[in-house]
């Protein structure tokens, strides 16, 4: 039973059953199954009595001088009505006593050991923290205490500072990492195996809800990787790592001479300094790189949260929704058809299945309900959800889990946050008449920040962690570019990720788990073209930044929309590259390659003849090869033609309606296999812009038969694209957008050149 600090009264003692501890149960379990006290249910029965000590008020109704009417666990009735949040930190106002003295004040401020569970009389001695049994009371800091007491670092009789309530710490198991705040080695002669003993230490006794100091963790203990014995940098349990910026308070220069343990890492009372490179060492360009672990604790009053908001809480939900039987299959069906195209999991690290799964209870639920919601279309795929799912879950109770399970975690942010902010931004847009609403922009603002603060915007390679770990951070890293890239283009907006902050090294094979690379764990073998598929997306990416940044920057567009001259002299280079990335695919990615007299579209075309049978996700890569070309003509097409340029001109229209007519091409060859695929997220505006594109063409015609060609095109790529959008929501928007115009009167909503104008009379689109 903890003792009282100078700060705050003990806690109350429980109800009934005085003398058996409590075991530390879930939130939830807190919540129904606490024994109701004699007498009756109700909140009045169980309100603290008018001047009764046996239950202490939590501060905001002490403040407020009322009763405190708690369930079982804060908040209580009081400060959920207000909004408040439920501590039990203040303590009552002291009262005048003739005899009392001031050293009396602290007489209690100790620990107390028992026989059984006791630390050295020195707090940080040769055990530290790592030896103190966390059944043990920890007290406040000490009002004349300062966090860092140099240079005999030694904080006698102070520990951890007190923190509110949080749900989250009553999570069962109880498993903390183990932090020596005051060695500069944190494991001494720890192996893997101590990490995983440490789940079977006796659980944490509390006699009551109110009693923060005893649940507050203060250990944090190095993790390791089980499958490698490496120490683990993604992998806090309870903890988070943020990268040390190179002009923030502290400096990677300043920290490169500190000494480190054979593990890389020097602690102080509350956080744990990770070295990654110790800086330049004989004219070598490295950087000083550190990671800051603290705990999650630290961020618990970073913004008023609903407390009932935890990590089970989310669990339970969605264990409501899809059941565990369920949830293995489309965790698989999302390795299968969607992890190929957008590998920001792994098969590698921690406990899995003979197919690299983890199990459902292993997955964070931010990143599970994630994955349910992208997994679920592809239900038909699976020889049981096939016919055992009539109705399947909602994808948007699933992604709004994801989201709400997320929210609480961008404070403390992880590995797992990184991943369902990927995962929510590639989620396809759920409204027909627009692209995207502004938010996906902002969440990929997000993500990117996210990105910053865990480090993902540099090089890996060489750090002292799990290869897997380097892989994943890796893959995770071009998939935020990727997206942030292609939102950017998008929305016509300006990226987050700026070059002189980026060294992640190129994609190569090895980046990507031999799961991911060769085999399909979900029949026979066969070539593989999906680790290409990511890697040649991630080098078309960077071309397509390149043309954000040369042709479409708000600079660039000021200098060049005048003159063709100069915009062609910036795009030349950026055409060759395009082309020369587009003769570099290997042949299982040129899907309108045709075999033989085969023609574009047929059962013998190029596209993955080995996967005729399978659904083939490589659509998206070529549509953003030709949405790419679109935007380049789009910028060489702006500036205005003059007698000087008219012969440039015709041969750039000549080009761009040969573009034009290959994505109408390209379209009317995917079949359902391909419609039916993953498609990323940004696809569904890439055929919007060739809407658009086509429509451009059409009304700046010079010729009438020019103006007749384009006019016959745009008519034919709305035909089809009414046709295909049937059995795909993709073309929904592209052809809304043209519809929209044809229906209001294509003469009435837009200046035509006269040659426009006249193919629409003769055509009789007059209207």
């Amino acid at each position: 039973m903890a003792l009282p600090s100078h700060h705050s009264y003990p806690p109350p003692p429980p109800l009934n059953n005085h003398h058996a501890p409590i075991h530390m149960p879930s939130f939830q379990q807190q919540q129904s199954a606490t024994p109701a006290p004699a007498g009756g249910d109700s909140a009045t029965d169980r309100a603290r009595a008018y001047k009764s000590r046996n239950k202490r008020p939590c501060d905001f109704c002490r403040y407020k001088k009322a009763a405190c009417h708690l369930e079982s666990a804060p908040p209580c009735e009081l400060c959920i009505r207000y909004n408040k949040e439920c501590t039990f930190v203040e303590s009552p106002a002291k009262r005048r006593r003739p005899n009392e003295q001031n050293g009396d004040v602290h007489k209690d401020g100790v620990f107390k050991h028992s026989s059984s569970n006791s630390v050295d009389a020195t707090p940080f001695g040769n055990g530290g923290m790592g030896s103190m049994d966390m059944q043990q009371d920890i007290m406040p800091w000490e009002s004349n205490m300062t966090p860092f007491q140099m240079p005999s670092m030694s904080l006698q009789g102070s520990m951890a500072p007190d923190f509110p309530f949080d749900p989250q710490l009553y999570q069962e198991p109880v498993h903390f990492d183990t932090f020596e705040p005051m060695s500069a080695s944190t494991t001494g002669n720890a192996f893997p195996e101590f990490h995983h003993n440490n789940h079977n230490r006796s659980s944490i006794d509390t006699t009551s809800p109110q009693s923060q100091d005893a649940v507050l963790p203060t250990n944090l203990q190095l993790p390791f990787d089980s499958t490698s014995g490496e120490p683990s940098l993604d992998r806090q349990n309870s903890s988070n790592a943020q990268m040390v910026g190179l002009s923030g308070e502290s400096d990677p220069y300043l920290l490169s001479k500190y000494r480190f343990d054979e593990y890389n890492e020097a602690s102080f009372q509350s956080i744990r300094m990770r070295k990654m490179s110790s800086g330049p060492a004989d004219n070598d360009s490295s950087i000083p790189t550190f990671f800051m672990i603290q705990h999650n604790a630290l961020a618990s009053k970073a913004q008023p949260l609903d407390r009932s908001e935890t990590s089970e809480r989310w669990r339970r939900e969605l264990e409501d929704i899809v059941g565990d039987d369920i949830g293995k299959r489309l965790i698989r069906l999302f390795y299968k058809y969607v992890q190929p195209y957008f590998p920001i999991l792994s098969r590698e690290g921690g406990e899995r299945d003979v197919t690299g799964v983890k199990e459902p209870r292993e997955v964070p639920p931010c990143v599970l309900a994630a994955i349910y919601g992208h997994a679920l279309p592809f239900c038909a795929w699976d020889e049981k959800l096939c016919v055992e799912v009539y109705t399947p879950p909602s994808a948007d109770a699933l992604f709004k889990i994801a989201w709400q399970s997320c929210q609480s975690l961008l404070h403390t942010p992880n590995i797992a946050v990184m991943q369902t902010l990927l995962l929510l931004v590639q989620r396809r847009p759920t409204n027909r008449h627009v692209s995207d609403t502004p938010f996906k922009w902002v969440m990929m603002t997000t993500a990117v920040s996210i990105a910053q603060a865990l480090g993902l915007n540099r090089d890996p390679t060489d750090w002292p962690i799990p290869s897997w770990e380097i892989k994943q951070r890796k893959r995770l890293a071009w998939a935020t570019f990727i997206q942030d890239k292609w939102l950017a283009l998008n929305f016509g907006r300006s990226s987050h990720i700026q070059a002189d902050d980026w060294d992640v090294p190129p994609l190569t094979e090895e980046d990507f788990p031999e799961a991911d690379r060769k085999v399909d764990d979900f029949g026979e073998g066969k070539a593989d073209f999906t680790a290409h598929h990511f890697i040649k997306l991630c080098e078309l990416t960077v071309i397509v930044d390149d043309i954000l940044k040369d042709l479409f920057s708000l600079r660039a567009t000021r200098q060049l929309h005048a003159s063709l001259e100069a915009t062609l002299e910036v795009a030349k280079p950026l055409r060759i590259r395009l082309t020369e990335w587009y003769q570099m695919l290997p042949t299982g990615l040129l899907p309108n390659q045709p075999n033989g007299t085969s023609s574009i579209g047929s059962p013998d075309s190029g596209r993955r003849r080995s996967m005729q049978l399978e659904l083939d996700g490589g659509g998206s890569l070529q549509l953003a090869y030709i949405t790419a070309k679109i935007e380049l003509f789009r910028a060489m097409l702006r500036p205005r033609v003059t007698d000087a340029n008219a012969a440039a001109v015709t041969a750039l229209r000549t080009g761009a309606l040969a573009v034009a007519k290959e994505i109408s091409e390209f379209l009317e060859s995917l079949n359902a296999r391909e419609l039916e695929a993953f498609w990323a997220s940004y696809s569904r505006t890439n055929f919007t812009i060739a809407s658009s594109f086509m429509l451009q063409l059409f009304v700046t015609s010079p010729m009438v038969t020019d103006a007749k060609e384009c006019l016959a095109l745009l008519n034919a790529w709305r035909s089809l694209l009414r046709i295909k959008s049937r059995s795909c929501d993709l073309l929904n928007l592209a052809l809304l957008r043209l519809d929209a115009v044809f229906v209001s009167g294509i003469q009435s909503l837009i200046e035509l050149s006269p040659a426009a104008q006249q193919a629409c009379a003769e055509a009789g689109q007059v209207k």
